[in-house]
């Protein structure tokens, strides 16, 4: 996540380890937080997978290969009208089960006052012009989406 004033940037590099014997092809629906403060991303990129928007995400197919793992990149950029951004990770539980592994690296310019995170950072490096918060989580079933506020 990378925090800006007025705009959140995700990237996100997506694993999957598929135990099935045959090739699978599988839906993936790809939600972002939409509400009065945080519109519909204005650029959108799924490496590798045409996809199609929806109400509140994008759609797209992708093709598993048998006992392998496949991944793919997603990237979108979503304007913010308040000093709170967010992404949801809280569809780990339509899955009904964790995520083997989840690393977070949140970016917000050194210029944000107060700025706090849902979850526990493991470390935080400075420089001039960012701050940037890292975590890592294993068997990660979260109960609430990764929110960042600043003043």
């Amino acid at each position: 996540m990378d925090v800006r004033p007025g705009t959140l940037e995700v990237r996100g590099m997506y694993h999957f380890q598929s135990s099935a014997k045959e090739p699978l092809v599988a839906s993936v629906f790809y939600p972002f937080p939409l509400d009065s403060t945080h519109p519909y991303p204005d650029s959108i990129e799924i490496t590798e997978h045409g996809f199609q928007r929806q109400d509140s995400g994008v759609a797209f197919r992708i093709r598993f290969r048998p006992e392998a793992e496949d991944s793919f990149f997603a990237y979108y950029r979503q304007p913010l009208r308040t000093n709170s951004a967010t992404y949801i990770v809280t569809t780990t539980r339509k899955w009904k089960r964790p995520i083997d592994l989840a690393r977070f690296l949140i970016t917000v310019p050194a210029s944000f006052k107060d700025v706090r995170l849902t979850f526990k950072t493991d470390s935080v490096a400075k420089s001039d012009s960012t701050v940037s918060y890292f975590f890592t989580r294993k068997r990660f079933y979260p109960d609430r989406d990764v929110t960042v506020t600043w003043r």
